[in-house]
């Protein structure tokens, strides 16, 4: 629990209660320090550093208080990069992100990032910095340096020549944050061909700082050196952690400007709840609400990336690609939190006396300290172009009749299942069916399918006890990337990824065993009852009745919108048993063998000419008692809980990833990867599909622990169906003047439907309630604005 109002702890499982975020435990370190830390962090800026201080140090023309960062240095956070064995907490990039992002929530303009994490993780590789790292741990002496990737990595500015007993330094660095209040800078230079770093004390003779007044009244500085002397002893041996300062400085600032957009949000919805324009609640206006759903869409993106690179730091992965990745994304989330904010506060959002003015400045600030990202990134299109160099880099895969101990796939290593999995599907997937423009048949998938179940296969997400694979989401999220790459057609699998997971919790032991490995098996077909030509998004208002005749239902009405619908042999359906009671309260879910009297099945003819979709009429059809699942009248709950995992089921990235290979194969055929706005919008898309796998990786993690998602998973269907109609726009404008003709096109030795996508991707923000229903429902539920 959180210590204060409003204290954030971590980045997994959010939810929005009572004006603030809550956020579960961030993986620290050591979990005491880390609990003591938390709580420090959160209870001291909640009692001692209110925002509006920030006015008076603009007055005063100082950066920071001086005081309070003395007291964060007596609270220890100086020492947080530092190992104990030097005097430090010993904590990595978690315990920053839970510090940073609390510090951002109060925009605090402390030197933590710039003192206590940047010039920190410079001094310690070295004992013979120990003196320095001491007096930067105690505050006695604030340490800065340059943030800029070139004044690193390729020493740009300044040069350092040897002189006797000591150097020469010459050279200007633009901008070193911070450099009018800080006592000592720590300096690059290049020397003898190769990056070198030198402690200089602020008053040194030859060094000259101009001020450069920020955004939020603090100041940087230009810095100049003309023929500065040094002395051996100011060489500073810190230049091996260049690197990993770079990743752990991209990380806190990620996670400062994070915290100060979810409390920018906060500020944004007190005002929505509170401010009346005619005679209503700002917020109870839909435009306005669906614009805060997508400000916290974007910072849960943003959480989920973080919580990507902050792993990858302390885990030792691709830690530069994740790093860039989180800064691409906070800064295109603050951009858009910030002027939304100012935007709904009206005209007081653009003065000085408005507390959004705080966070807006400093927003500036840290988005400019966090820049250039994107061109980092630039190498996203090169790995999609790659991509086929990159897989012969893979291990070579397990025989095809490997059993991993105890049937647990997830002990394989990453590179090695991934291996297996596309293997196993190249070889055995049929050719003929891949990339299939729309849906196709069961006759034309059931080999497949079977080949699938007789490999222990058709259920990844299953736990191993019903036969699943019972994945991780990151072994899960591995397969369905391979599935999609090779273009794997779907086959009608609700009983498999609906059903099977509602009567794991809500069936009773005889309907699990008389269900569930039938649908496993695809002896029997599932589709789902849900929709009416009344009853879409306002699923509520369904019409279906069942009326109980002794041990039997005998049910009436219509259902549209079927997918799957031709090919069904059952029905999970909702109908009313209870039509005096309030919409939702007289509803019971039904398993119906539409194998009977009664059933007529009206098949649906989509855009693209194909049949996705049915109407399914029901007319007297008798349905034993026995396949009621949960209680009577209470189907509402049990449909609430099939709706998260649909929506988490919808909002998979597999079918942006599907569209993202396509667009990759068009691309290369085509020499679109030779054009910078080509790669520039590739490089944004490919980064929009990988933060909605980090964010599914989240809800995926969570159906697996058993916990029913929140409301809050309709972000993932949004962001999910919202990218693939971008994806699917990519693929037809990339096409040129072949983006209007239908069927496969030759694209060199590829072949790509153009426009399937673009069919495909038209019912997906409508279907599993549309994503204006979805907006509606999460400022209603999530970040609880008025109706």
């Amino acid at each position: 629990d959180a210590a204060a109002p409003g204290a954030v702890c971590g980045i997994k499982g959010s939810e929005y209660l009572n004006g603030s975020f809550k956020y579960s435990d961030p993986l620290i370190g050591d979990p005491l320090i880390g609990d003591l830390l938390r709580d420090s962090v959160a209870d001291y800026c909640a009692r001692a550093l209110p925002p509006r201080r920030l006015r008076a140090l603009h007055d005063a023309a100082q950066s920071f208080d001086a005081a309070v960062w003395r007291e964060m240095a007596e609270l220890g956070w100086c020492g947080l990069v530092v190992p104990e064995a030097q005097g430090g907490l010993g904590q990595g990039a978690a315990a920053v992100v839970a510090v940073c992002r609390q510090l951002g929530r109060v925009v605090a303009p402390e030197p933590l990032i710039e003192t206590a994490i940047a010039c920190a993780s410079l001094l310690v590789v070295d004992a013979r910095n120990d003196k320095r790292l001491t007096e930067l741990m105690e505050g006695q002496v604030v340490y800065t340096c340059p943030l800029s990737l070139p004044a690193w990595r390729a020493a740009q500015g300044v040069t350092a020549q040897r002189d006797g007993d000591g150097y020469v330094l010459d050279g200007v660095l633009a901008q070193v944050p911070l450099a009018c209040d800080a006592d000592v800078l720590l300096v690059p230079a290049a020397c003898d061909g190769e990056l070198a770093l030198f402690a200089l004390p602020r008053e040194s003779p030859g060094l000259t700082i101009a001020a450069l007044t920020l955004a939020d009244g603090g100041r940087d500085g230009r810095v100049s050196l003309a023929r500065l002397r040094c002395d051996l002893s100011q060489r500073v041996h810190g230049t091996p952690a260049v690197d990993d300062m770079l990743a752990l400085v991209a990380i806190a600032g990620s996670a400062y400007l994070l915290g100060l957009c979810e409390a920018l949000l906060d500020t944004t919805l007190d005002y929505l709840r509170t401010r009346k324009q005619f005679g209503r609640a700002l917020g109870s206006f839909q435009a306005l609400q669906h614009r805060a759903v997508d400000m916290y869409m974007h910072l849960r993106l943003s959480a989920a990336a973080l919580e990507v690179a902050q792993a990858a730091f302390d885990e030792g992965g691709d830690g530069v690609l994740a790093c860039a990745r989180v800064r691409y994304r906070v800064c295109a989330t603050a951009t858009l939190v910030v002027r939304e904010a100012i935007q709904m506060h009206g005209a007081i959002g653009y003065t000085e006396q408005c507390d959004v003015s705080l966070h807006v400045q400093r927003a500036l600030v840290m988005s400019a300290r966090l820049s250039g990202a994107l061109d980092e990134l630039r190498v996203m299109p090169a790995l999609l172009r790659d991509a086929h160099s990159a897989a012969a880099a893979l291990p070579a895969p397990l025989r095809d009749d490997y059993a991993p101990p105890d049937g647990d796939w997830n002990e394989v290593e990453d590179r090695l299942f991934r291996s297996t999995v596309r293997h196993w599907i190249e070889t055995h997937y049929p050719a003929a069916l891949r990339h299939a423009p729309g849906q196709l048949r069961w006759a034309e998938l059931r080999d497949w399918h079977t080949r699938l179940v007789k490999h222990g296969w058709a259920a990844p997400a299953w736990p191993r006890a019903h036969r699943g694979m019972g994945l991780t989401p990151n072994k899960l999220l591995i397969f369905i990337e391979e599935i999609e790459r090779w273009g794997v057609a779907r086959a009608p699998d609700q009983g498999i990824v609906m059903l099977g997971p509602i009567l794991m919790a809500h069936g009773n032991d005889d309907q699990r065993a008389r269900f569930m490995q039938h649908a496993l098996t695809g002896e029997q077909i599932w589709c789902q009852g849900y929709s009416e030509p009344n009853a879409g998004s306002d699923l509520a208002a369904l019409a279906t009745t069942a009326v109980k005749d002794g041990d039997e239902f005998i049910v009436n009405g219509q259902k549209t919108w079927t997918t799957h619908g031709l090919d069904a042999t059952h029905m999970f359906c909702l109908v009313r048993t209870d039509p005096k009671a309030k919409p939702q309260a007289g509803i019971s879910f039904l398993l119906i063998d539409l194998r009977q009297p009664g059933v007529t099945v009206r098949p649906i003819v989509n855009l693209g000419g194909h049949v996705d979709f049915c109407e399914v009429f029901l007319d007297n059809v008798r349905v034993p008692c026995a396949n009621l699942v949960g209680e009577l009248h209470q189907g509402w709950t049990v449909a609430k809980s099939l709706l998260g995992h649909e929506r988490l089921f919808v909002g998979s990235p597999k079918l942006c990833q599907h569209a993202l290979h396509q667009l990759r194969e068009l691309a290369l055929a085509s020499g679109q990867f030779e054009s910078p706005i080509f790669a520039d919008a590739l490089a944004r898309i490919a980064l929009d599909v990988l933060d909605l796998e980090a964010l599914y990786g989240e809800y995926a993690e969570m159906v697996k622990r058993g916990e029913a998602p929140g409301v809050d998973i309709s972000i993932l269907k949004i962001w999910s169906t919202e990218t693939y109609v971008r994806l699917s726009e990519m693929i037809v404008a990339a096409a040129a003047e072949l983006g209007g003709n239908r069927g496969p096109i030759a694209f060199g030795n590829a072949q790509v439907d153009v426009l399937s996508h673009f069919y495909n991707a038209r019912p997906a923000p409508i279907y599993a309630g549309s994503n204006e229903i979805q907006r509606n429902i999460i400022a209603k539920h999530v970040l609880t604005l008025p109706t």
